[in-house]
């Protein structure tokens, strides 16, 4: 029932869309790169792309059920194989990028990876993390915190949330104690704190993905992984696909 009243709800707000536009559906934690990537592509091209940013799990479940995207970006694999399968996607998808995890605080100052440090610098306070049942970085962290023996313990600290955008608004304002967030949205957030590094062996790699959903996607999904684009990417804390 939540699943079907979340797809109305988005369906509902793209129903205007115009079938000329361009629309290009991006997880929420590339906005900042995807947003200048958008621009630079416009200016070379004279179309510009209508962007849409959410959770993975969500622009995925829009677009099986008939959202007019032409381009979807995916922070994961997952959701990138379900649309495969269900049969959308016009061609293999691109690997455009990667990224890592860290635990990231408004207060600066190192974090051993020891639960008893990690509770104390929680304090009975709360963990930001997006949902970890769907959205990509809240399923990377969970396998993480697994994987590392502290899930049992720190979950009834979670602050389970939309997207990691919304993560890392709650570290940037203070709202959590400390937050799960990509490098790359620590990287442009002034005021927040890389305060250790998840190891990368404890979780799937993190691969951003993109294909086109309609054949006119094609050229702008080409253009992610062409030298210009890919710059921009490194400029704003991704690592190379």
């Amino acid at each position: 029932m939540f699943r079907l009243f979340i797809v109305g709800l988005v369906l509902a707000s793209t129903s205007t869309c115009s079938a000329q536009t361009l629309d290009v559906y991006a997880a929420a934690s590339l906005k900042s790169a995807i947003d200048e990537i958008a621009a630079n592509f416009a200016a070379q091209t004279g179309q510009a792309p209508r962007l849409s940013y959410a959770a993975s799990s969500i622009l995925a479940l829009q677009i099986e059920h008939g959202a007019p995207a032409d381009v979807f970006v995916s922070a994961n694999l997952g959701w990138m194989h379900y649309l495969e399968q269900v049969g959308v996607l016009q061609n293999s998808a691109q690997n455009i990028a990667s990224n890592r995890l860290v635990f990231a605080s408004a207060v600066p100052g190192p974090l051993s990876l020891e639960l008893p440090d990690i509770l104390g610098r929680l304090a009975g306070g709360r963990l930001a993390v997006p949902l970890i049942s769907s959205v990509p970085l809240g399923l990377y962290a969970a396998q993480s915190l697994q994987n590392m023996g502290f899930l049992t313990a720190l979950t009834p600290h979670l602050a389970q949330q939309d997207n990691a955008r919304s993560s890392l608004i709650s570290v940037l304002r203070g709202e959590v104690d400390l937050g799960i967030l990509y490098a790359s949205d620590v990287a442009i957030a002034p005021g927040v704190f890389a305060v250790a590094e998840i190891p990368l062996k404890v979780h799937d790699p993190v691969t951003y993905q993109a294909a086109s959903i309609s054949p006119r996607g094609a050229e702008f999904v080409d253009y992610l992984t062409k030298k210009q684009a890919q710059a921009v990417f490194m400029s704003y804390g991704f690592l190379p696909p």
